[in-house]
């Protein structure tokens, strides 16, 4: 970033400078600092703003980006005729660039910094000089000077608070809502509003618990309304926090079909408290449930509570019209049952059409001792997909029969599972042949030499190879 702010100075084209702009403006607080620290830092023995001549020309120019790069000079001069230059450019990113002045180990410059930042009060400067001095504040300088300036702010109109608490940066928008809360302008309703949709799930849950102060307990009608936010962790924190007299029966069996992990976990929490073993209650959502969601979620229900209902009570969703219902059952089976029904049941589904669902049974059969027939099904598919199932089974399959496939696959046709292979191989190479014991059997051996002498690896890879594996070096 600082050889582009120095080429928008050095040779300066709209387009160039634009872009310039649009970067900086894109900076968060903490990513400002930075650039200041990497303006002056040393790249092969001098920074990048050392390629301009002088600096008087550029600040006589009015050019924002020219004033930015001079406010990061190395000359503490220059920095303090920057700074005054800045004080009077109008928009954000002028006044971004003041704020990090504020952190200046010159006191003159620091000073006229902090002077030129207590004009600009509103609500688009402040929104680009609060993160810059939220990061400010913890160094050791310009640490009273930042502090300053937020707790004017803090104390300024609500207005301002308000707008400051719009989306966006997130340090910015959590400061001025405890800003808010500290003034005791937050509503309850403002603060279920935005714990209900909120697009920052952070901002979120910091206004759910906003809610739950001083006592710990949602208030009630708040509380139920936050069950259904867009928001996971809001919809867990909200199941833990509300009164048992509030969290009905009914609206726990609803929190344990949640789409969230988390939420069912604090929702099986609740059950056991008020109600007991939630086992039953997943049992009986398979039974009752239509909508493939639920069905989906008591299946991941049953697998994270352990129940004994698995494996029997998921094996027959493995042909439920769902692809999310079929993936979960296949979790669950692959999670609770043993390698001979884990083959029996899961091995199948690497031909599903839903890639995450033969992801997900790949994922539990490879390393168990799969029939032939599953691999001669898989390559006889013919596919992409299969081909790399395949592949990755037998790259699971021990030392040698991984050597093998992936040889196979770097002289085969498919030039995107070659490179799998390539990839897979060369990290076998670096991490695990040398703890690989003994040797590959004759023929398999011989198949590994004459893969070797075609495969595209360097001689050296080749010579390492054949060492590990005890077979001569191929020429």
């Amino acid at each position: 970033m600082t050889g582009v702010l120095a080429d928008a100075v050095t040779d300066p084209a709209p387009a160039r400078t634009a872009l310039v702009m649009a970067r900086l403006a894109a900076l968060s607080g903490p990513g400002w600092l930075a650039l200041d620290e990497s303006a002056r830092r040393p790249y092969l023995g001098h920074s990048p703003l050392g390629n301009v001549a002088g600096w008087g020309p550029v600040l006589a120019s009015g050019d924002l980006a020219g004033m930015i790069a001079a406010s990061m000079c190395r000359d503490g001069r220059v920095r303090e005729a920057a700074v005054k230059a800045l004080a009077g450019a109008p928009g954000p990113v002028a006044a971004a660039a003041l704020a990090v002045r504020v952190a200046d180990w010159v006191p003159e410059v620091s000073s006229a910094a902090a002077a030129a930042l207590a004009s600009r009060t509103g609500p688009g400067d402040a929104a680009a000089i609060i993160p810059v001095l939220l990061a400010a504040r913890h160094r050791q300088r310009g640490r009273q000077a930042a502090a300053g300036h937020l707790a004017s702010v803090a104390a300024g109109p609500a207005a301002t608070l308000e707008a400051l608490a719009e989306p966006g940066d997130r340090a910015r928008r959590m400061w001025a809502l405890e800003a808010q809360a500290a003034r005791g302008l937050l509503a309850a309703s403002t603060l279920a509003t935005r714990a209900m949709r909120d697009p920052d799930p952070v901002v979120a849950l910091w206004c759910a618990r906003a809610l739950a102060r001083p006592h710990g307990e949602l208030p009630p009608a708040a509380g139920l309304r936050l069950l259904g936010s867009a928001r996971a962790a809001v919809r867990a924190f909200t199941a833990g926090h509300l009164g048992d007299d509030q969290l009905t029966a009914a609206a726990l069996r609803g929190l344990l079909l949640d789409r969230s992990a988390a939420v069912r976990s604090v929702a099986r929490w609740r059950w056991r408290r008020q109600c007991g073993d939630p086992g039953p209650a997943y049992r009986a959502a398979l039974d009752a449930a239509t909508r493939p969601r639920q069905v989906a979620a008591a299946l991941q229900g049953l697998d994270e509570d352990h129940d004994d209902a698995l494996p029997a009570a998921a094996a027959p969703f493995l042909a439920h019209p769902s692809p999310a219902v079929r993936r979960a059952a296949a979790q669950a089976i692959g999670h609770r049952a043993d390698a001979d029904a884990i083959l029996h049941h899961l091995a199948p589904l690497l031909h599903d059409s839903s890639p995450k669902v033969a992801a997900t049974a790949l994922r539990h059969v490879r390393g168990h001792a799969l029939p032939a027939s599953v691999l001669t099904s898989l390559d006889a598919a013919g596919t992409a997909r299969s081909r790399r199932i395949a592949l990755s089974i037998r790259q699971y399959s021990g030392t040698w029969n991984r050597v093998h496939a992936d040889l196979t696959a770097i002289n085969g046709h498919d030039a995107s599972l070659a490179e799998a292979a390539r990839a897979d191989l060369l990290a076998w190479l670096q991490h695990g042949a040398a703890t690989s014991y003994g040797n590959p059997g004759p023929a398999q051996a011989a198949q590994i030499a004459a893969l070797l002498a075609t495969a595209r690896l360097t001689q050296r890879q080749r010579r390492e190879i054949a060492f590990v594996a005890g077979i001569p070096t191929p020429g």
